[in-house]
């Protein structure tokens, strides 16, 4: 299967969100993964995505955070 990646580190809320759906919409039958910063952000974020995905996050360094959907 063809993974995607999306880094959003530079960005901060609600911007993350927009790109993470469009990202989302682009790659319907892709495996996604999304590289983000922030607790706050993740935060915001992986209760979003878990409505509509199961959702698996590695912390990386420094509040990075790696979020696979399937």
């Amino acid at each position: 299967m063809v993974k995607k990646v999306l880094d959003i580190t530079s960005l901060k809320c609600p911007m993350s969100f927009l790109k993470t759906k469009e990202f989302i919409n682009k790659n319907l039958h892709k495996k996604k993964i999304i590289i983000m910063k922030g607790k706050k952000d993740y935060k915001l974020l992986s209760n979003s995505l878990k409505k509509n995905f199961k959702i698996n996050v590695i912390k990386k360094k420094d509040e990075i955070f790696e979020i696979e959907l399937s």
